[in-house]
């Protein structure tokens, strides 16, 4: 075989290579040597600068996982014990200057490291400082702890995300982390019991603290913080500690740079608003004028959520006395809330009343001064350039003529093959993101209703071929299209007909959901549908019209049995049903897919038996390879041994190993990976024309079956392990 030279290639050329691969393939090669790295480090320049932040995500001594913003924060690398490598090649190799077994990348799981629970932090540190040094210092690196006692100490981390449950440990690691990651942007603190470092010097350094301690002392975090923003949830605060606080702030005596505080305490009234206002200066904005807004982002959910604006406002206000600057204030029996303008009452009153202390970089960025045209640069050239764009910034040039619509329909045919799934998923109240497999799943883009979007600039533009009003994406928000409601059932139909034109309807379009109506029962080329609840059969038979032949449905609830006797619905590939009240046999008697799980449902025996008898005697189910059926036993029992009277039923000797059926199966939760799942069984029957085998076993709550595609002669010398992936 012929190796391919790079170096001989020119560095257009190079460049050109390098932008068509994966992270975590640049990293490998990067690894070859010397030379090979500091070409990709030169040639890929451009490409690291658009690289906002790396995030590690530590569970454990020896688990963490990597992953980048340029990919959506999709885990690209990850540290596994090396037990989870089962099943999977190991090849040894040096990485970041030492030997180490890895497992390489494949689609459905990101590049092992394989690390022994002693060496852990240790391999961590190793590569944090690789990526220091490959990247460039203008990264931002980021870290979610979920060990409860321990914590990675990585230099120069400035957003932390930690947990802590074991308060013996909690303060040394604490520190020790602090001490080489102080002064961070953000810190993020979940926990309970006592917390024992609400005095630490190098916490009040944070710009912005956000601590959820039950009984953490909120004062004494208030007393020393000297940051920006301090949010604290269910720490102990007292009226002294509140009346000290304004009492300093008014003065100016301390927090000089405090733009923002939320103190709040749930369930717990521990505060007096009256006895805390006797004691400050408290005066009211004009009641005859609008009282002004101050809007904030904030890190809502848990683990990898989304920043979110919101908006604070309150006719009371204090002053600081050595500027006249105001600070709106609400005080109430579980918490206070304080807005720092910056301005005076007049400034605040006169207009100036919307602050955005956080800004976003579009509310940052310079109006553009020259503009380049695209169209006039080499198609190499315009072909490097549309390479290093994110989809959503292609599909925002498409939408600006006819002729880049299809020139970057040509020039990014490639890229566009690559790209296995768009996925369609309704997020409560009322939004829907829209995600890639080329940015691992994570949303690009957004569609919510115009009344609930508030405290972000709005842009009307020609989008997608139509006129919209869009909110543009920043560095923590997705681009948002906001529809009206008479566009609710029409805005996503044509959206995803646009898709199918622009992409190509070689990629499988996916739907997640809670209920199959419009708009979601419109869409049509559907390969996959994931229903939560309540499921419209009326709507779903209409669906199936111009959705068929889907290569996965999973339906949470199934109420009506006339589902099953809809043969688009009985031609899906993959089925899996949660929950169904009505009986299932007309489903299992008319599938034609391979594979068919229904959690908990109800059968009759004469079903199964007809189900087994058929395929025994090739009349039916010639592509069905695996089959899951279980039912409730005090409710609808199976009668084992009355179906295995019904059929011929061959055995294998006790004394001899089982053969192990192993197959894929999607997890149980949105956006879930597929996890491998083992049957075995002595029990097998046999196909009478070909004499191939499938594995069953019958029980009063259960029947599974697994079809071996293989003669019983081979599957009795083989005792095969099969792997159904």
């Amino acid at each position: 075989m012929k190796t391919m030279k790079l170096s001989g290639f020119p560095s257009v050329v190079q460049a050109e290579i390098f932008s068509s691969m994966e992270l975590i393939d640049i990293l490998l090669l990067s690894f070859c040597s010397k030379k090979v790295k500091e070409r990709i480090e030169r040639t890929m320049k451009s490409r690291f600068d658009k690289i906002i932040s790396i995030s590690y995500s530590s569970s454990s001594l020896e688990k963490a996982s990597i992953s980048s913003s340029n990919s959506n924060n999709n885990e690209f690398m990850k540290l596994v014990p090396r037990g989870e490598a089962r099943n999977r090649s190991i090849v040894r190799m040096n990485l970041f200057g030492i030997d180490v077994e890895c497992c390489m990348a494949t689609r459905n799981h990101p590049f092992f490291i394989l690390c022994n629970q002693q060496d852990g932090e240790r391999m961590l540190q190793t590569i944090h400082n690789y990526f220091r040094g490959f990247f460039g210092s203008s990264i931002e690196y980021h870290l979610e702890s979920l060990c409860l006692d321990y914590l990675p100490r990585l230099e120069n981390i400035k957003y932390s995300y930690i947990c802590f449950r074991n308060e013996g440990v909690g303060t040394q690691l604490w520190d020790g982390y602090l001490t080489v990651s102080p002064s961070q942007e953000y810190i993020r603190l979940n926990g309970s019991g006592i917390f024992e470092n609400e005095q630490s010097l190098k916490l009040a350094q944070t710009t912005v603290l956000d601590i959820w301690i039950t009984e953490s002392r909120a004062g004494d975090i208030l007393r020393n913080f000297k940051g920006r923003q301090l949010f604290i949830t269910d720490g102990i605060v007292t009226d002294d500690d509140i009346i000290q606080f304004l009492n300093s702030w008014k003065s100016s005596q301390t927090h000089q740079k405090l733009e923002f505080l939320s103190i709040y305490r749930g369930e717990v009234n521990d505060l007096n608003p009256e006895n805390i206002m006797r004691n400050i200066d408290i005066k009211q904005f004009d009641a005859n004028q609008e009282i002004p807004k101050y809007r904030y982002d904030r890190r809502k959910g848990w683990g990898k959520c989304d920043w979110k604006i919101e908006e604070f406002s309150s006719p009371n206000f204090i002053i600081r006395d050595a500027d006249q600057h105001v600070a709106s204030l609400r005080i109430t029996t579980r918490g206070i809330q304080l807005a720092s303008w910056r301005m005076t009452e007049e400034e605040v009153m006169r207009g100036r009343i919307q602050k955005n202390f956080q800004k976003t970089p579009l509310q940052k960025a310079d109006p553009p001064r020259d503009s380049i045209e695209v169209s006039k640069f080499s198609w190499l050239i315009q072909r490097e350039i549309l390479s290093s764009m994110e989809l959503v910034d292609l599909l925002m040039m498409a939408s600006c003529s006819q002729k880049f619509y299809q020139n970057i329909k040509s020039l990014m045919r490639n890229r566009f093959d690559k790209i296995i799934s768009i996925t369609y998923e309704w997020r409560p109240p009322s939004y829907i993101n829209i995600s890639s497999s080329s940015s691992g799943d994570n949303p690009f883009m957004s569609i919510n209703m115009r009344h609930e979007l508030r405290g972000r600039p709005l842009i009307p533009m020609n989008l997608l071929g139509m006129d919209l009003e869009v909110s543009m994406q920043t560095r923590k928000h997705l681009l948002m299209v906001l529809y009206e409601l008479e566009q609710e059932q029409t805005l996503l139909p044509y959206i995803h007909d646009y898709f199918l034109d622009f992409f190509g309807s070689s990629i499988k379009y996916q739907l997640n959901v809670n209920n199959l109506t419009p708009p979601f029962s419109k869409l049509k080329n559907i390969t996959s549908t994931d229903v939560a609840s309540d499921l419209g059969v009326a709507d779903f038979h209409d669906f199936l019209k111009i959705s068929p032949n889907q290569d996965f449905i999973r339906l949470s609830e199934l109420e009506s049995a006339l589902l099953g006797r809809n043969l688009e619905f009985a031609r899906t590939k993959v089925l899996e049903i949660e929950t169904m009240s009505s009986l299932a046999d007309d489903i299992l008697s008319n599938f034609e897919g391979r594979q068919l799980f229904i959690d908990e449902g109800v059968i009759s025996d004469t079903a199964i038996i007809q189900f087994l008898n058929n395929w025994i005697s090739d009349e039916g189910y010639h592509n069905i390879e695996y089959l899951s059926i279980s039912v409730t036993v005090f409710r609808h029992p199976l009668n084992p041994n009355q179906i295995m009277n019904r059929i011929p039923i061959n055995r294998l000797d006790s004394s001899d190993k089982l053969p192990v059926y192993q197959f894929a199966r999607k997890g149980h939760y949105r956006k879930c990976t597929w996890g491998v799942h083992k049957f075995s069984s002595p029990d097998y029957i046999v196909r009478d024309p070909d004499q191939h085998v499938a594995s069953i076993r019958i029980a009063e709550n259960n029947i599974t079956f697994a079809a071996w595609n293989m003669t019983e002669k081979e599957f009795l010398e083989k005792r095969p392990v099969k792997r159904f992936y």
